[in-house]
C-alpha cells in the first residue's frame, strides 16, 4: 500500500515494529547527537506520544512502581515499570532538573545520602556502582529517589498539559525548584510544606523492615497536587474553612486518580478487572493500598468509588473525610463518562480498554480546566461545581453528540451529592452575564504584567464591587492554549486573580486567647477573559464594605446589597470557624515554642501575623521521632504525654498530619 494511503497510526505503528526489531535504529535514537536532542526537546511538545517514543524523547532506564511495593507484590503487573520521562537540557546528580531537586536528607538520623549518579552518555541516572536503577535495584535508595523525582516530573507534565491548564505551573513558594526529600525520617506521614519549600516522605513500621512513602505512587502524586495547587491558587494555603482545606485534599486525591488513569498498565489491567464497570473494586479508586493497610488494618486508605453526600460531613471536623464527598462525586462523573462510551461505542466493539482511555482523556478536561475558573481566596465546593459547569457550557462544541448527556450527567451528580442547589440551571453560573466596564482596556495592556491589570481593575472597581478604600493584590495574570475535545484549539484566556483584605476584631470569649485580636477577611475574584477582552468567567468572593453609589441604577444598588449580605455570610462563618478551633484547642499562636519547633507539641492549625491580622495555617508535619515509635510501638497508639499542656492529640487530629 502506498505510504499517502496509510493512516498516521498505521505509520507510525509500521515505525515503531521497525524500532523494536532494528538495533540499528535503537543505537541511533540512543545516540542522538546534544544539538538534534535539543531540537527534539524544543518541539517535543508538538509530537505524539508514540513520536517521542520512537524518536528517542524519553530517558532510559527509568522505572517507578505503578502503585506501591504491596499491590507489586499481589499483582506483578501492576509492579515496577518503565516511566517515559522526556530528556531536558540541564539534568544533574539528584536527580535534579528544572523545576526540581532530590535532596535525600533523614532529619532523625542526620544522614545525607548519596545521590542517583546523570550519565549524560547513557541518559540514564545510575547507582552508586554506577549500575542502571532497574527493578532489581528497587532497595537502593538511588532508585527510591529516581522512583520519586520521575512521578513529581510526570504529575507536573499532566498538569501543564494542552488537556489540562495549558501553561507553566509556578510553586507557591520563592524559586522554581521544588525540592523532593525522599527518607526525610521516620512516621506514618508525608507532607508538603511551604516553608522548607519540600516534599518530604517518611517511613514506618518495623525497624528491620520499614515501609517507604516515596515508593507509593498515589502518596506522591497526593502531594504534588498540594504543591501544585498551591502554585495555582496559593491563597488556599489559608485554612479560612474546612471545605478549603478539604478542596486541597480533593486536588490531591483526584491528581493520584489522574495519575493513575494515565497510565496504560493500571488503565488496562483495571478495564480487565472491571469489565469497564468502575463501580466495582479497582485499583484506580483505591488510594495507597499499602499505607492503609500497614497503618489502618484496611487495604487502602480513602476509596474514590464512594456515595458520600454533603450531609454525611456536616458534623465533620476532618478535612481529608470531607474531601472524600467531592472525589466520590468527580468519580461518580467518570464512571457515567466510560460506560456512555461502552454504551455508544458497542457497534464498534469497542473494547472496556479503549473506552476507559477516552473517558479518561474527557474526564481528565472536566476536572482540571476549569481551576482556573475558581476564585482566587475561600473555595467552597459549589464554587469548584459552578466552575466545572461553566468551563463545559463554555467549550463542550454544541454539535457534540455527548454534549447534554455530560450536561446532565455533571449537574444530576453534583445536586444529589449536595454540592449544588438544583440539579440543572441552578448549578450554572451567570455573574459575569452583567459585567460592564466604566474604563475599558486593551487586552494587551491588561496581560502584559501585574501593574497592567492593576490599573484595569482599579478603574473598573465599581463594576467588579470592590471598596474604594482597599488596595487590590493582583495575585497572578497568566494566558492560557489549551485543547478541548479532538484536540481543538479553545480559545486563549487571559486569567486575572484578585484580593483585598478586610480586617475586623474578634470580639467574644469563644474566641479565647485570640479574643480582641485582629483577623482578615479574604475577598477578590478570578477574572477570565478571551483574546478579544470579552468576559467568559467572573468567579468572586465579596466583602462587607462595597456600597453603590446612591445615584446608581437599581439593579447596581441591589447587586451591591447582595455581595454586602454575601460578605457578611462569609465573615460570620470564617467567625463561626476561628470558635470552633479555638473550642477544641487546636490553635496555636506563632512564636511560641510549641509552634516554632516541630514535634510533638505542635498544634494542628497555627495562627500567624504576617501583617498584623491572624491568619491560619494548618501545620504540615506533626510526627513521632523513630526513637520514640520504637519504644511505644505505632505512633497513632502512642499517649499523650503527661508533659503536654494543650488539648491538641495526635489521635483526635490525625486529618492534620496524615497523607
Amino acid at each position: 500500500m502506498p505510504a499517502e494511503e496509510l493512516s498516521n497510526d498505521e505509520i507510525l505503528r509500521a515505525f515503531r515494529e521497525r524500532f523494536d526489531e532494528d538495533e540499528r535504529l535503537r543505537e541511533l535514537s540512543s545516540s542522538l547527537p546534544p544539538s538534534l536532542r535539543r531540537n527534539l526537546y524544543e518541539v517535543a511538545g508538538f509530537l505524539r506520544e508514540e513520536t517521542k517514543e520512537a524518536l528517542g524523547a524519553y530517558l532510559e532506564d527509568v522505572y517507578i512502581y505503578l502503585q506501591d511495593p504491596l499491590v507489586a507484590q499481589v499483582d506483578p503487573e501492576l509492579g515496577v515499570r518503565p516511566a517515559e520521562v522526556r530528556w531536558q537540557p540541564g539534568l544533574a546528580d539528584g536527580p535534579t532538573n528544572a523545576r526540581l531537586a532530590v535532596v535525600d536528607y533523614n532529619a532523625d538520623t542526620a544522614v545525607l545520602t548519596a545521590p542517583a549518579v546523570w550519565n549524560e552518555r547513557a541518559r540514564r541516572f545510575e547507582g552508586p556502582d554506577r549500575q542502571a536503577l532497574g527493578p532489581n535495584q528497587c532497595t537502593l535508595f538511588q532508585f527510591h529517589q529516581v522512583n520519586t523525582w520521575a512521578i513529581v516530573q510526570r504529575i507536573i507534565e499532566m498538569y501543564e498539559d494542552a488537556f489540562a491548564l495549558g501553561r507553566p505551573i509556578p510553586w507557591g513558594t520563592d524559586g522554581n525548584r521544588l525540592i523532593i526529600v525522599p527518607h526525610a525520617g521516620y512516621g506514618e506521614n508525608a507532607f508538603y510544606d511551604r516553608r522548607s519549600k519540600a516534599l518530604q516522605f517518611y517511613y514506618y513500621g518495623s525497624a528491620d523492615e520499614p515501609k517507604y512513602t516515596c515508593l507509593s505512587h498515589d502518596i506522591v502524586a497526593h502531594e504534588t497536587g498540594h504543591a501544585l495547587l498551591d502554585g495555582i491558587r496559593p491563597w488556599y494555603y489559608a485554612f479560612t474553612s474546612l471545605q478549603t482545606a478539604a478542596f486541597h485534599e480533593f486536588i490531591a486525591d483526584l491528581t493520584a486518580i489522574l495519575a493513575a488513569l494515565r497510565n496504560n498498565d493500571i488503565r488496562r489491567a483495571t478495564a480487565q478487572q472491571t469489565e469497564g464497570d468502575l463501580t466495582r473494586d479497582n485499583a484506580i479508586a483505591a488510594l495507597a493500598e499499602e499505607f492503609g493497610e500497614e497503618t489502618t488494618g484496611i487495604p487502602k486508605l480513602r476509596d474514590a468509588n464512594n456515595e458520600l453526600t454533603m450531609g454525611d460531613i456536616q458534623e465533620s471536623r476532618s478535612p481529608h473525610e470531607c474531601s472524600q464527598v467531592l472525589t466520590g462525586a468527580m468519580f461518580e462523573i467518570l464512571v457515567g463518562i466510560a460506560g456512555e462510551y461502552m454504551r455508544t461505542e458497542r457497534e464498534r466493539k469497542v473494547s472496556p480498554g479503549q473506552a476507559l482511555a477516552w473517558a479518561a482523556q474527557r474526564f481528565g478536561r472536566i476536572a482540571l480546566q476549569p481551576l482556573d475558573f475558581c476564585p482566587p481566596v475561600d473555595i467552597q465546593f459549589e464554587d469548584y461545581a459552578r466552575a466545572v459547569l461553566r468551563n463545559f457550557d463554555l467549550y463542550e462544541p454544541l454539535d457534540s453528540p455527548r454534549r447534554t448527556f455530560y450536561r446532565d450527567l455533571i449537574s444530576r451528580v453534583f445536586y444529589t451529592r449536595g454540592l449544588c442547589p438544583g440539579p440543572s440551571e441552578a448549578c450554572a453560573d451567570r455573574s459575569a452575564d452583567s459585567l460592564e466596564w466604566d474604563v475599558y482596556y486593551d487586552i494587551d495592556a491588561i496581560s502584559r504584567s501585574r501593574t497592567g491589570a492593576y490599573y484595569f481593575l482599579h478603574d473598573n472597581r465599581k463594576a467588579l464591587r470592590i471598596p474604594d478604600n482597599e488596595d487590590i493584590v493582583v495575585v497572578d495574570v497568566y494566558d492560557t492554549n489549551k485543547f478541548g475535545r479532538e484536540a481543538l484549539r479553545l480559545p486563549r484566556e487571559i486569567v486575572i486573580q484578585y484580593m483585598w483584605r478586610e480586617e475586623f476584631e474578634l470580639s467574644g470569649a469563644q474566641f479565647g486567647s485570640l479574643q480582641s485580636r485582629t483577623a482578615e477577611l479574604l475577598c477578590g475574584g478570578t477574572l477570565v477573559l478571551d483574546e478579544r477582552g470579552n468576559v467568559l468567567s467572573w468567579f468572586r468572593k465579596p466583602g462587607t464594605q462595597f456600597k453603590a453609589d446612591p445615584e446608581a441604577g437599581k439593579a447596581a444598588r441591589e447587586a451591591a446589597e447582595e455581595d454586602r449580605k454575601e460578605g457578611e455570610a462569609r465573615r460570620a462563618q470564617l467567625e463561626a470557624h476561628m470558635a470552633r478551633l479555638v473550642e477544641g484547642g487546636q490553635i496555636g499562636l506563632r512564636g511560641t515554642s510549641e509552634v516554632d519547633i516541630l514535634g510533638i507539641r505542635t498544634p494542628p492549625v497555627i495562627a500567624d501575623t504576617p501583617q498584623g491580622a491572624l491568619r491560619l495555617e494548618i501545620t504540615p508535619s506533626m510526627r513521632s521521632t523513630l526513637e520514640e515509635a520504637r519504644g511505644k510501638g505505632k505512633t497513632r497508639d502512642a499517649e499523650k504525654p503527661a508533659s503536654l499542656e494543650h488539648d491538641w492529640d495526635r489521635r483526635e487530629d490525625r486529618w492534620t498530619t496524615d497523607f
